[in-house]
């Protein structure tokens, strides 16, 4: 089925359930079904008129953006997520590659609307979710003359629904092509691997239009309510999980270190909740045990990527407790396992399947994968070779089957002939009680070819010297792996949804000007 037709049965089963509260607004299931098919209805006349079926949302937090999703979803029309911190050059580059016809925005982002008029020469209709504009109407209005249900046939299984760009925020990449049947499959793993139903109770603070909106539309389509605020503040996320009864929230691991560090945090009642969720990026070790002893055993990890969805691997407390309530050192350093419905396993480069303990590239299969990249052909071919889907991520799995990623192949330094993964000395030097975050990249250096570096950024009243940092570093991985110098900023560059842009840290750095320095 659609996401939709699973929303529809939520709907029909939990009527009066929260589906979304964003501020003042509070929205029933019935409430929200009108609008979502609303919309469908709106989006299919448009369709029918020549508008296209590609619909573009350019918009922060707000609950509108479920919406739409779900009513693209229901008119079978694939909706197309952007990053709202890219400049709106890029923004419309890539809307361009995409082919959006149809483009949703918020007065947030209005000033962009005339740039992307001059650009998407395939664009037929600008809408304006929250409020009239010069350049459209207000979604409101749009919808004005749409309020009637919306019945639509049965869907096509391998019928595109949800395109997204696998960049971060430079250029148009690639881009993920996801179907009804890969989202069908992604909602069947959320609910089984994070215990969703009727009575969860979701916290948004990541954007909507990325990973958390993923997540968001799982707990749509089993009645679950979707609390939205517009980003990450930590007293704000406080207040609401206090004040909501939060059971489940997600946050990548730069927003979990920055709620561990609030002065606040130590006393607030986490009492309701029952599964926090990090992911985007890896969690140093120490990091994710604080977290454990600071919200209560309820510590989940995932995985996933654009092109295969989320989650792929799942770490539950079961893996990482043991009976006395000690920490298995082991699973906390680990992703987690696969989760039902996929299939993982590592491969050495000759598509060869390696045992339990030996290092390669982790590769996946699943009904979760991508359909394709898309309008390419060749890079599909590529990273399906062997018949696997190829994640470019270097991992280890355990005769318990848990999986440990080591690193990204393309983030490896090679210093002096050896290989080093930059993700094992971030995660010391993220252990240490000042350091907030921090990437490790190798630099040019005349001797050993590239050399370890560390660029830190440190809580907040903390203070912390390169000298202790690198002595740290000797004493648990050796000379080789230490830094030969680190650098603290103030800020660290992270995507729209929280990702650390390590190549933005590395292309500072191998840069010629740099370089003559």
């Amino acid at each position: 089925m659609r996401l939709a037709d699973y929303f529809d049965a939520a709907a029909d089963r939990h009527p009066h359930n929260l589906a979304l509260i964003d501020g003042d607004l509070r929205m029933s299931f019935a409430e929200a079904r009108d609008t979502v098919h609303a919309i469908a209805t709106g989006l299919a006349r448009a369709r029918d008129a020549g508008a296209g079926s590609h619909l573009a949302i350019y918009a922060p937090n707000d609950h509108r953006v479920s919406l739409l999703q779900l009513g693209a979803n229901l008119a079978d029309l694939a909706w197309l997520s952007i990053h709202i911190r890219n400049t709106v050059e890029t923004n419309a580059e890539v809307l361009d590659y995409f082919d959006a016809s149809i483009v949703f925005f918020h007065s947030a982002f209005e000033a962009a609307v005339p740039v992307l008029k001059a650009r998407l020469a395939k664009a037929r209709l600008y809408v304006c979710i929250d409020r009239a504009s010069e350049h459209g109407p207000s979604m409101l209005d749009w919808l004005a003359d749409c309020r009637q249900p919306f019945a639509n046939q049965p869907e096509e299984a391998h019928g595109v629904a949800f395109l997204q760009p696998t960049g971060g925020t430079t250029g148009p990449s690639k881009g993920a092509v996801h179907t009804h049947r890969t989202l069908e499959m992604m909602v069947l793993a959320l609910v089984s691997a994070f215990d969703v139903g009727p009575q969860s109770r979701h916290l948004v603070v990541a954007p909507l239009t990325h990973a958390a909106g993923l997540l968001a539309l799982g707990f749509s389509t089993q009645g679950g309510t979707n609390i939205v605020l517009p980003g990450f503040d930590a007293d704000a996320v406080l207040d609401v999980i206090e004040r909501e009864r939060v059971t489940h929230i997600f946050m990548p691991p730069t927003a979990v270190y920055a709620l561990l560090a609030h002065p606040r945090t130590k006393t607030a009642d986490f009492s309701s909740l029952k599964c926090f969720i990090v992911g985007a990026a890896p969690i140093a070790p120490e990091k994710f045990k604080e977290a454990v002893r600071v919200f209560g055993p309820v510590m989940y990890e995932g995985f996933g990527q654009t092109e295969t969805l989320i989650p792929i691997l799942v770490k539950r407390p079961s893996d990482y407790l043991l009976a006395d309530g000690s920490f298995d050192e082991a699973a906390v350093s680990s992703a987690g396992r696969a989760v039902d419905v996929v299939r993982v396993a590592i491969m050495d480069p000759k598509g060869r399947l390696l045992p339990p303990g030996e290092r390669g590239e982790i590769v996946v299969r699943s009904s979760m994968v991508m359909q394709g990249y898309y309008k390419k052909p060749e890079e599909t071919v590529e990273i399906s070779t062997f018949g696997w889907h190829h994640t470019s991520d270097i991992g280890v799995i355990d005769e318990r089957g848990l999986l440990t990623i080591v690193d990204r192949i393309k983030d490896m330094i090679v210093s002096g002939g050896f290989n080093i993964f930059p993700v094992e000395i971030e995660k010391v030097i993220q252990g240490h009680a000042s350091v907030l975050d921090c990437i490790v990249v190798g630099v040019p250096d005349d001797k050993w070819g590239e050399a370890v570096k560390a660029v830190v950024q440190l809580k907040p009243g903390q203070s912390a010297t390169e000298e202790q940092l690198i002595a740290l570093c000797k004493a648990e991985l050796g000379s080789t792996k230490s830094p030969k110098s680190i650098e603290f900023w103030p800020d660290l560059p992270r995507s729209a949804v929280g990702k650390l842009l390590k190549k933005d840290v590395r292309a500072r750095f191998w840069s010629e000007q740099w370089r003559s320095v």
